[in-house]
C-alpha cells in the first residue's frame, strides 16, 4: 500500500454523492462497515433539482432518525388540483387519505439540497468531492477505484451513485436501454408576488385541452414550476406561459434561484450487478435507472434502492449470507425501477391530454406515487407467499400503534408515556421477529439464542410482561385468540409469516 493519504483500504467505496450516495454511506456507517465516498462536484447541492420526499421515503428517513430534522424545514402537502379557465376545476387528495397505517399521508416538499445537507450533517466521514473517479476494476475479492487526484482505494463491495452518466456503469459495459420521448421541461424554483388563491397544494394548469405547466409548492414559501414547451427553451418563454396558464390572475417572478431544462429519458440497466449478478459492483439510484419528474419518482426510488441494499450488503461483509442476497437486491429493486418508469411515463405522456386524464392516471398509480404501494414479488428469494391481517409478506410492514410495557409493576402510566409507533421503534439492519398475540418463542433461551440472528419482539393484548424480552409491548389490534410469526427485513418490509420462520431465516443466514 502507498501512504495513508493517497491509499485507503475500506469494506465499501461508494461513488456518487447525491442523496442515494450519501444514505448509502449513513446506512453503511450504521451497520459498522469504513466507507469511501468519492463524487465529482465541487461540494455538496445547493439549489434545484428533486423537490420532494413521499410517504415511504419519510418511513425510511424516521428510522434513520434523518426525518426529525427535515420536518421543521419542509411543506406537507396531500392535495392535487386542476386549474383552468380562470378557476379550480377539480381537487383530490383520495389517494393519500386513504392510505392506511401510516403516520404521514403526504408528501414533505422539500429541496434535495436540504436532504443533502442533513445526510452530510449524520455523517461522521468526509466527502471527497472534486474527485473524479478515472478507474474501476473488481477482482475475485473486491474492487479497486483510483481517481483522478492519485488515489487508489481498494474495497470489498463498490456502489455506483454516480448519475444517468454514470461513468462506473459506463465502464462495466451494462446497457442501459429505453425510450426517450421528444419532450423538454422547463424548470423554475422561484418566489412570486400574485393574487392568485396560494394554497399548499400541486396545482396542475390545464389549457386548451393539455396541461403543460405544474405549480409545486415549496418550503421557504418558494415555488417550483415545471413548463412544457415547445422549440427554443428559455426561462422567458418559461415565466410567459405561467403568466397565460394563471390568467386572469397575476404573477411576478420576484427571484428565481434555480432555472433548468431536462429531456425526458426513461432508461433501466439490463443488470444492477455485476459480472451478470455475481459481481461486487452494485448500481443504485439514477445510475440503475432514470424517468420523467413527474409524480417525484427519482430522488425517492434512490432512497428506496440504498435501504433495500445496504444490509445485503453488510451481510455479505460480514459473512452472512451468499451471492442469492446480494442478487436479489438485482430482483427487487430492477422489477421496481420498470414499474416506476412506467408510471412517470404514463404521467409525462398524459400532461398534453385533459386534466381528467391526468388526474384518473395519478389514481391508478397512486402506490408508486406515495411509494407504499411498492412491493416485492414471492418469486424473489427473500419473499414467501404468506400473510396475517395486514401483515403479507413481499408488502411494507404496516406503521401500527404499540405500547412498550414497564419492566417493573411498579411503574405505573405506561398507556399515557409508553405508546410508540413501530416506525418510532425500528432501527436499520436486524431482522425482527414479531410474536403476536397468542404465538411466543417455544423458549426464552430459544429467543436468546435467536436473538444473535434477529431482534425478538412479543405483542400481545395483555397490560403486563409475560417473559423478560426487551422488546414486549401490548397493542390494541391484537386478538388473545389467535396469533402469528411475522418475520420484518431490515428494509421494513415483510419476509414471511408462518411457523417456519426460522427455515425462512436460516435460509437467508446461509
Amino acid at each position: 500500500m502507498e501512504n495513508i493519504s493517497s491509499a485507503f483500504d475500506v469494506d465499501l467505496v461508494i461513488v456518487g454523492g447525491g442523496p442515494t450516495g450519501l444514505l448509502s454511506a449513513v446506512l453503511a456507517r450504521s451497520q459498522g462497515l469504513s466507507v469511501y465516498i468519492i463524487d465529482a462536484k465541487n461540494g455538496a447541492l445547493e439549489v434545484g433539482r428533486a423537490d420532494a420526499l413521499n410517504a415511504r421515503t419519510q418511513q425510511y428517513l424516521e428510522v434513520t432518525k434523518t426525518l426529525s430534522f427535515l420536518e421543521p424545514f419542509g411543506l406537507k402537502c396531500n392535495t392535487s388540483s386542476t386549474f383552468e379557465g380562470g378557476q379550480f376545476t377539480s381537487q383530490q387528495n383520495k389517494w393519500w387519505t386513504s392510505l392506511k397505517h401510516t403516520h404521514r399521508p403526504n408528501f414533505l416538499m422539500i429541496g434535495q439540497s436540504q436532504v443533502e445537507e442533513t445526510l452530510l450533517h449524520q455523517l461522521d466521514i468526509p466527502v471527497d468531492y472534486n474527485s473524479q473517479v478515472n478507474g474501476i476494476k473488481e477482482t475475485t475479492s473486491g474492487v479497486v477505484v483510483t481517481t483522478d487526484k492519485g488515489r487508489t482505494i481498494a474495497a470489498k463491495y463498490a456502489i455506483a451513485a454516480d448519475g444517468a452518466r454514470s461513468f462506473v456503469r459506463t465502464t462495466l459495459g451494462i446497457p442501459f436501454t429505453g425510450t426517450k420521448p421528444e419532450m423538454v421541461w422547463a424548470v423554475l424554483d422561484t418566489f412570486i408576488e400574485t393574487d392568485f388563491p396560494v394554497c399548499p397544494e400541486i396545482i396542475t394548469f390545464q389549457k386548451d385541452g393539455q396541461s403543460r405547466v405544474a405549480w409545486i409548492p415549496r418550503e421557504r414559501g418558494m415555488n417550483r414550476f415545471y413548463i412544457l414547451l415547445d422549440g427554443e427553451i428559455t426561462q422567458e418563454k418559461a415565466e410567459t406561459s405561467i403568466r397565460d396558464h394563471m390568467a386572469p390572475h397575476k404573477v411576478e417572478f420576484k427571484k428565481t434561484e434555480w432555472f433548468s431544462t431536462f429531456e425526458i429519458k426513461e432508461r433501466v440497466a439490463s443488470t444492477f450487478i455485476s459480472k451478470d449478478g455475481k459481481g461486487r459492483i452494485l448500481l443504485a439510484g439514477d445510475a440503475a435507472h432514470v424517468h420523467a419528474v413527474n409524480g417525484g419518482q427519482g430522488l425517492n426510488t434512490g432512497i428506496a434502492d440504498a435501504f433495500n441494499l445496504i444490509w445485503r450488503v453488510a451481510f455479505a461483509i460480514k459473512g452472512h449470507g451468499g451471492s442469492t442476497l446480494l442478487k436479489s437486491y438485482d430482483e427487487e429493486r430492477r422489477a421496481t425501477a420498470t414499474a416506476v418508469i412506467d408510471v412517470a411515463a404514463k404521467l409525462v405522456r398524459t400532461t398534453v391530454k385533459t386534466a381528467l386524464e391526468y388526474v384518473e392516471i395519478i389514481e391508478k398509480n397512486a402506490g408508486y406515487i406515495t411509494g407504499m404501494g411498492v412491493s416485492y414479488s414471492s418469486t424473489t428469494p427473500l419473499v414467501v407467499d404468506s400473510s396475517y391481517g395486514d401483515f403479507v409478506a413481499g408488502n411494507r410492514c404496516p406503521d401500527l400503534w404499540v405500547t412498550k410495557l414497564p419492566e417493573s409493576l411498579s411503574q405505573t402510566n405506561a398507556e399515557e408515556f409508553s405508546r410508540i409507533r413501530l416506525y418510532e421503534l425500528f432501527t436499520y439492519g436486524r431482522f425482527k421477529v414479531l410474536f403476536i398475540g397468542n404465538e411466543k418463542p417455544a423458549s426464552f433461551e430459544q429467543a436468546i439464542e435467536l436473538q444473535q440472528k434477529a431482534e425478538i419482539w412479543h405483542i400481545h393484548d395483555q397490560d403486563d410482561r409475560l417473559t423478560t424480552l426487551t422488546h414486549e409491548f401490548s397493542a390494541e389490534w391484537v386478538k388473545s385468540d389467535e396469533g402469528a410469526v411475522v418475520v420484518v427485513r431490515p428494509d421494513m418490509y415483510v419476509g414471511y409469516v408462518g411457523k417456519d420462520w426460522v427455515q425462512y431465516l436460516d435460509s437467508v443466514f446461509s
